[in-house]
């Protein structure tokens, strides 16, 4: 009996073993199913994340091929290249490729001859309505992989000044400003040295090839100036305590020695003498630029009368209103009666720009800002003759300081003025050959609602305030371009009186116009107004635009005379190939505080210049939904 139970229990037990061990190979049979599940799922899924990640590859591979075919043409947005199969697609619009509603999407490899089912493919659209205008090109690319579509938009743009709120291609005065190298003014300048730092026959040098002692004037930055964003200058920059509160790069080569030691930084700045410049560079290292390279502006001024806009004629004077539109005179006197040009957009039309009637009369003629075009203001033909400006011969504003009729050495009965005064003055600057009536002289002021750009063959002048009606802020859509062949200048009129002697005066044939005699400036110059967004306009002159003097510089005129004139205040961006003279040692003139404008690193003026050697780059990039007509 006890043999048999034992029997028994031992048979039971190793049923239950049996069971166990069966159990447990289930157990481990069913992890093993669930571990080569997971092992599938997961191999999927892995597929999916590098098929996901390779579409937004590819398509940012077609974004690329698009810059690259840009910088081998730089006009390649202007037509449609029916070779590029990356580019075939539907089409509404009539084009020379034949392409239209039914034409099916076609694909470029990322791979040249990789052209499987599972491969990397992409195809682009583009909108270039914008090259112009605002500089931008938007490119849509979607890329593909293994049946993964992920489309990408991307804003393509050319390097420009507007880059930096402050470029310089030399640091010296422009030989060609008569202010500045004035030899009753400047003891170091004479007749016999002042063509020396023009370099007659040879090109101009920068600082770091060997200028000092060419016999230039040279202009510093000095304790209150405060420039607020990325400077560039492919000179030398002489400084005496100024702030630089973002970026400083310039293409001296002593830049090359400086490290991450605050202490080497000075030699990003000029050394005269064996003294270094110093400058505040708000922890910011200074650097040198890529390579030692220059950027160099490009002359593309007479481009500017074929761009759609108003092209004037002689000496001009715009008044802009908050209302949107621009008060315009330009008188018969300068503009030998030609009427304006009003160019239309290549897919628009053409802007009103005033009757010569208007233009002429006293109120002037008021018309709206063409809106992303220009405004240019040009010389009278060859064979027009010169002449400096009459009382009223610019605007008719009897306030506006301008030259009288007559020259120094001459009889009243030749020469006299307008009235039957036996005196009169006039600005000094209106007496320059570049001012002639007859030259392409523009001179602005007021508050713009809008996009413009303002353009000069000779220069711009700011009479006044230039304000937007938006500010700067980064939804407002207003932007105003200065661009001048010759100079961007503000107006600080210095006056001169002249008195005639013998008798009878005036009129008598014995009445001398005596030696001109240094007055004052003129009192409400340059014109103040308010910022229409509420901010505090600072004391001196407010500039919201974009400048660039494409040959000479930006400065303010008579900027030796009189006192400490306040702020230079501008919100956009400067470029000019000489320095112009703002101030001297916070005496006289202003001091500068140049802030840049953000949206600049995305837009720019209407057909602002670029670098010369600029390669069109991407400036924002992100993903989009990828359209139903693109998947196939």
């Amino acid at each position: 009996m006890t043999t048999r139970l034992r029997v028994l229990r031992e048979h039971q037990e190793g049923g239950f073993a049996l069971v166990f061990v069966v159990g447990s190979m289930l157990v481990l049979a069913m992890l093993a199913m669930a571990a080569l599940a997971y092992t599938i799922s997961s191999t999927k899924f892995a597929r999916y994340d590098q098929d996901h990640g390779g579409a937004m590859s590819a398509a940012q591979s077609g974004i690329e091929d698009f810059a690259a075919h840009l910088n081998r043409d730089d006009e390649y947005y202007k037509k449609l290249d029916c070779d590029n199969k990356a580019l075939e697609g539907p089409m509404t619009v009539a084009n020379l490729c034949s392409w239209n509603a039914a034409t099916t999407v076609k694909w470029l490899p990322v791979t040249p001859g990789k052209t499987g089912p599972k491969d990397a493919f992409f195809h682009y659209s583009f909108d270039a309505s914008a090259a112009q205008t605002e500089g931008t090109i938007i490119v849509r690319s979607t890329g593909k992989v293994n049946g993964r579509y992920r489309t990408v938009e991307a804003s393509l743009t050319k390097g420009g000044s507007t880059d930096y709120v402050y470029y310089t291609d030399f640091e010296s005065a422009d030989p060609a400003n008569v202010q500045a190298y004035n030899p009753t003014k400047v003891a170091s300048i004479t007749a016999a040295n002042k063509p020396k730092c023009g370099l007659t026959g040879n090109a101009p040098k920068h600082f770091w090839e060997g200028r000092e002692g060419a016999g230039c004037v040279e202009i510093q930055f000095v304790s209150g100036d405060e420039l607020v964003g990325s400077v560039f200058s492919n000179d030398s920059v002489l400084a005496s305590g100024p702030k630089f509160d973002d970026t400083f790069t310039s293409a001296n080569p002593t830049c090359a020695n400086v490290t991450g030691d605050p202490n080497t930084w000075k030699y990003c700045l000029r050394n005269t003498g064996g003294s270094w410049s110093t400058a505040d560079f708000s922890t910011k290292q200074p650097q040198l630029s890529d390579k030692g390279e220059l950027l160099k502006l490009d002359d593309n001024s007479a481009k500017f009368a074929e761009y759609p806009g108003c092209h004037y004629f002689g000496s001009t004077r715009i008044k802009f209103n908050p209302s949107g539109t621009m008060t315009v005179w330009n008188k018969t006197a300068n503009n030998g009666g030609k009427e304006p040009v009003s160019t239309p957009p290549p897919a628009g039309t053409a802007p009103s720009c005033g009757t010569l009637g208007d233009l002429n009369s006293l109120a002037g003629a008021t018309v709206a800002v063409p809106q992303n075009m220009v405004v240019y203001t040009s010389g009278e033909p060859t064979g027009i003759t010169r002449s400096r400006c009459d009382a009223g011969q610019i605007s008719g504003d009897a306030t506006y300081p301008e030259l009288p009729l007559g020259t120094f050495t001459k009889a009243v009965a030749a020469a006299k003025p307008a009235t039957t005064s036996s005196k009169y003055t006039y600005d000094e600057t209106m007496t320059e050959t570049t001012k002639f009536c007859q030259e392409g002289n523009v001179y602005i002021e007021g508050v713009v609602k809008g996009r413009v750009t303002v353009a000069a063959e000779q220069s711009v002048v700011l009479t006044g305030d230039l304000v937007l009606a938006g500010g700067v802020s980064l939804d407002s859509p207003d932007m105003v371009g200065l661009v001048a062949t010759n100079s961007i200048e503000v107006f600080h009129p210095w006056m001169y009186e002249v008195a005639a002697t013998g008798s009878p005066c005036p009129g008598g044939s014995s009445c001398k116009w005596n030696t001109p005699v240094e007055k004052a400036s003129v009192a409400g110059w340059p014109h103040d107004y308010a910022d229409p967004t509420g901010a505090v306009v600072v004391s001196g002159i407010t500039i919201m635009a974009s400048i660039q003097t494409l040959q000479h510089s930006f400065y303010v005129q008579k900027y030796d005379e009189g006192t400490q004139l306040g702020q230079l205040q501008v919100n956009g961006s400067i470029a000019q190939r000489w320095r112009g003279i703002v101030g001297q040692a916070s005496t006289t003139g202003y001091l500068k505080h140049y802030v840049y404008d953000g949206r600049l690193k995305y837009s720019a003026p209407p057909y602002f210049p670029r670098w010369v050697n600029a390669q069109w780059t991407q400036r924002y990039f992100g993903e989009t939904t990828t359209p139903a007509s693109v998947r196939n």
